[in-house]
């Protein structure tokens, strides 16, 4: 992995990423100039899930290269002041639990599922998924059931395992 800063034009923050040799972002963090930060990992009111959806060139000049010790420092920051949160996400959601969410969005790493708390984020593998789903489902909104099988330490994310697409959110309330 490679690690990534660029100063973006005056009031749009610093940002960092974490890239594979490819340039495909897998974590991401934008530090504002009034202090907040937005990082991958975490659903933002506004922005949603942020990442680079397409590869970066680290050939432009606004990226400078950094340690992964400067990007693990951040990230770590910003995981700490959810720390709370994620104690009770995964004292919520056990190991072996069957779960219930929608498809918020597709990560290098695998789906993002919203798990129906707030805070909860669960992750499953893309292309195991794929293979047992229409690909008309394979779309955000689209319901989940999938079983806790451990933690993204990294991320605060629940490692989802046996997941199936059983339909859309909208379905179920009547509006398709």
């Amino acid at each position: 992995m490679k690690y990534l800063k660029d100063i973006q034009e005056p009031g749009m923050g610093t940002w960092y990423f974490e890239i594979d040799n490819d340039g495909v972002a897998y974590r991401q963090m934008v530090y504002h100039d009034d202090g907040t930060c937005i990082t991958s990992n975490r659903k933002h009111n506004f922005y949603h899930f942020m990442l680079a959806e397409h590869p970066l060139n680290t050939q432009e000049s606004y990226y400078k290269e950094i340690n992964q010790a400067e990007f693990e420092e951040l990230w770590y920051e910003q995981l700490q002041l959810g720390l709370e949160d994620w104690r009770r996400t995964k004292s919520l959601f056990p190991v072996g639990t069957r779960v219930v969410g929608d498809i918020e969005a597709f990560f290098p790493q695998g789906t993002l599922i919203n798990l129906m708390e707030t805070q909860a984020v669960g992750i499953t593998d893309t292309s195991a998924l794929q293979s047992e789903t229409p690909a008309e489902w394979m779309y955000p909104r689209y319901r989940v059931i999938a079983e806790v099988s451990g933690y993204d330490e990294v991320n605060y994310w629940v490692l989802l395992t046996r997941a199936e697409v059983i339909g859309s959110q909208f379905e179920e309330a009547g509006h398709m």
